[in-house]
């Protein structure tokens, strides 16, 4: 495995023999396969699907957190709304759709830094959603994915409906159970905003351009 000097791609080679091979490919096409479709009803293509499935071979149902440090200079992030001057503290720049998922998530501690250079320490040692109200919300949820016709129970994630970064509050009504695909893939990846139906109350997702009223 190798990636890249920013470490937002990595690249994955080597060998294996005929029978490892098989039983690895294998494993991963009948995982490719089970993935659900996007909400806009495509599969993306084979080789995204196979690596959406090794990632998810890989994650447990209640993986550790991350443990980050953000660093944000407040003179390019905040006219550039987060687009630009937030840097984890391994060395990557990261834009604002991968920092909403790292505080989605993450134990982190953020950093600010003011126009002159001065540091502003926003502490947050814990996770955003602590451990005792992720509990709550899921059994709330009936420990199943809320998003609508998804009937996972495993890899359950919490996930602000209003991310946090935009005011979102971690209150119980504006945290909703996702599963792991729908949470990282569907929502943080792809881009799709969860909405909660006015009707039934599931959970659908529509795409960020989409900005008429939900079905």
């Amino acid at each position: 495995m190798q990636p890249s000097l920013d470490e937002s791609w990595w690249k994955l080679w080597g060998g294996l023999d005929g029978a490892t091979g098989a039983l690895v490919d294998k494993t991963i096409s009948e995982k490719a396969d089970d993935l659900p479709l996007l909400p806009d009803g495509t599969r993306g293509d084979t080789s995204w699907r196979k690596a959406i499935a090794l990632a998810e071979l890989c994650i447990t149902n209640d993986p550790p957190p991350a443990q980050l440090t953000v660093f944000v200079d407040t003179t390019h992030a905040v006219p550039s709304n987060g687009k630009a001057g937030v840097v984890l503290e391994a060395g990557p720049r990261i834009g604002r759709d991968a920092l909403e998922a790292i505080l989605c998530n993450a134990i982190t501690a953020v950093t600010a830094r003011a126009e002159d250079g001065t540091p502003m320490v926003f502490g947050r040692g814990r996770r955003t959603i602590p451990p005792a109200l992720r509990r709550a919300i899921i059994h709330r949820d009936g420990d199943t994915c809320a998003g609508d016709g998804c009937p996972s129970t495993h890899r359950l994630q919490v996930h602000h409906i209003i991310p946090w970064s935009q005011g979102g509050t971690t209150d119980p009504d504006n945290l909703i159970t996702l599963c792991w695909y729908h949470h990282q893939i569907v929502v943080h990846q792809r881009g799709f905003q969860p909405y909660r139906h006015p009707q039934y109350g599931r959970i659908r997702f529509r795409k960020p351009a989409l900005r008429g009223p939900p079905d």
